[in-house]
């Protein structure tokens, strides 16, 4: 695979992932936190549940910054621009859709730590990943 094919599938994997470990943790806040399953419906999140939901955003970035790292196989590039990706892709959403559910702070928190977040820990784990070469077999 072409270095240009596995930058774009790792970008592609961690969309993916990002979106799995966040309906994930939503979805076990919400089963294992009554309070939080009776906030949602009207967004009436208390400040502890919003910094759950930032929280849950968060490792969902990291985890998929991980694995974009680990596809590309490269210093963490990939990662910084799967971070640029997610605030590309949350930046009108949070703008024009959901501005008035969330405090204007949340907001804030959110668009700017997806391009730190991911950036770093694609910079932490690419040194890694450059060390190991993943095993060739021989045809």
């Amino acid at each position: 695979m072409t270095t240009r094919l596995r930058f774009i599938a790792s970008l592609l994997v961690g969309c993916i992932l990002a979106i799995l470990i966040a309906r994930t943790g939503i979805v076990l806040a919400r089963g294992l936190w009554p309070a939080y399953a009776a906030a949602e419906p009207h967004k009436d999140y208390s400040l502890t549940m919003l910094c759950a939901r930032l929280a849950v955003g968060a490792l969902s970035t990291a985890g998929a910054a991980w694995a974009a790292t680990i596809v590309a196989r490269d210093n963490g590039r990939a990662a910084w621009w799967l971070g640029g990706v997610f605030l590309a892709l949350a930046l009108p959403n949070h703008l024009f859709f959901v501005w008035n559910d969330y405090p204007a702070w949340y907001h804030f928190v959110f668009l700017a730590y997806l391009v730190p977040v991911a950036g770093l820990t694609g910079s932490a784990v690419g040194p890694c990943v450059k060390r190991h070469r993943p095993l060739r077999v021989a045809a």
